[in-house]
C-alpha cells in the first residue's frame, strides 16, 4: 500500500511539473511573439496538450484522493478550487479566442492580453498549491 501511495504521489508530481513546464512555455510564448497567426497556430496546438495535462493532474489527483481513502483535507480542497479554476478560466479563453477575428485588431489584443494573465495566474496558482502541498504538509 505504501508503494502504491510514493507511486501516485510520484505521478502526480510529475504530471503538475509538466504542466507548469507547459504553462511557462506558453506564458512566454504570448509575451513574446508579436504575429497574431503564429499565436493562434500554437495556442490551437497546445490548448490540446494543455487539456491534456489537466485531464492528467486531475485523474493522478483522483487516484491519490482514492488511495487516501477520500479524507478531506485543507490541501485537497486548495487542490480541488485549483483545478476548478484552471478549467473555467481555460474554457474562457477558448471561448474568447472562438469569437476573436483575424482581421479585429481589439479582439487580438483581448485574446492576447487574458491568455497572458490566465497563464501567469495558472503558474502562480500550481507552484503555489505544489508549495503548500508538498512542503508545508498541511
Amino acid at each position: 500500500m505504501e508503494q502504491l501511495l510514493n507511486l501516485s504521489k510520484q505521478m502526480h508530481e510529475i504530471t503538475i511539473f509538466l504542466t507548469i513546464f507547459l504553462l511557462i512555455y506558453l506564458y512566454f510564448t504570448f509575451l513574446l511573439d508579436k504575429r497574431y497567426i503564429a499565436l493562434i497556430k500554437k495556442y490551437e496546438r497546445y490548448s490540446l496538450v494543455y487539456f491534456f495535462f489537466l485531464g492528467c493532474v486531475f485523474f493522478t489527483g483522483l487516484i491519490l484522493f482514492t488511495i487516501l481513502k477520500f479524507k478531506w483535507s485543507l490541501k485537497v480542497v486548495f487542490m480541488i478550487m485549483a483545478i476548478l479554476h484552471m478549467s473555467i478560466t481555460s474554457i474562457k479563453l477558448h471561448k474568447i479566442f472562438k469569437n476573436s477575428r483575424t482581421f479585429i485588431k481589439d479582439s487580438q489584443i483581448n485574446f492576447i492580453n487574458y491568455a497572458k494573465k490566465k497563464y501567469l495566474i495558472d503558474i502562480f496558482v500550481l507552484v503555489l498549491i505544489g508549495f503548500i502541498s508538498f512542503a508545508i504538509h498541511i
